[in-house]
This record gives C-alpha cells, structure tokens and sequence, in this order.
C-alpha cells in the first residue's frame, strides 16, 4: 500500500474516504436529483442541493471527529444521518415523504397491458 493517499491534517495521518464512502450517499444524490425532475419540473432542484450539502456537512462532521479524537472515524457513521435528515427533513417540510420514499411522484398509475378497447368493454 502506498502512502501517496495519506492527508496530514493537524498533525494527524488519516486515509480518505474509502469508496463506499462516495457510492452510497452519491446514490441518494442521484435519486434526490431524479425525484426533484420528476416531481418538480423545471424548478430548482431542492433535494438535489440540499443533499450536496448534506454530505458536505456530513465530511466536515467527520473530519473535525477525526481532528478532535486524533483516529481515523468511520464516514458513514456521519455521511448517512446528514444526508438523510437533509432529504427527509425537506420532504416532511414539503409533504412528499411518500413521493419519496415510493418514487412515485408526479408518475400516473400504472396501466395494465392490453388493448384499450378490451378494457372499456
């Protein structure tokens, strides 16, 4: 393993976030960007930003426990509480839990197969 990953940080050796550091809250980024076209389009999109800067809040948490304890910390343990208080705090606000947490918002019912005709008969 080479040591080109280590930061120095208040005198402090620390690796940087592993990947699934990245993957998974980046999951809820790219869902929170999806359910804001789909459930408001063409406006700015709320949960997007809000979830960007969750997870900013999140490394910043992470970072100062690092600096403050002196070990490394687990990422997740502070990334996936900031995120999602971020998102689910927005959409209690907003009245969409529901919408989001189905993902189906501003989506019609869905139809069953067949011919239209045979349905209206």
């Amino acid at each position: 393993r080479s040591n080109n990953n280590k930061i120095i940080s208040s005198g402090i050796n620390a690796e940087y976030g592993g990947f699934g550091d990245i993957v998974i809250p980046g999951l809820l980024t790219g869902y929170s960007a999806y359910f804001d076209t789909i459930a408001h389009p063409g406006e700015i999109k709320w949960y997007y930003i809000i979830t960007c800067t969750s997870y900013a809040i999140g490394l910043i948490l992470t970072y100062g426990a690092l600096i403050g304890m002196g070990i490394a910390q687990p990422a997740l343990l502070y990334l996936v509480p900031c995120c999602l208080i971020g998102v689910f705090g927005t959409a209690l606000k907003r009245g969409e839990v529901q919408a989001m947490w189905t993902g189906r918002a501003g989506v019609a019912a869905p139809r069953p197969f067949g011919n239209e005709d045979e349905l209206d008969s």
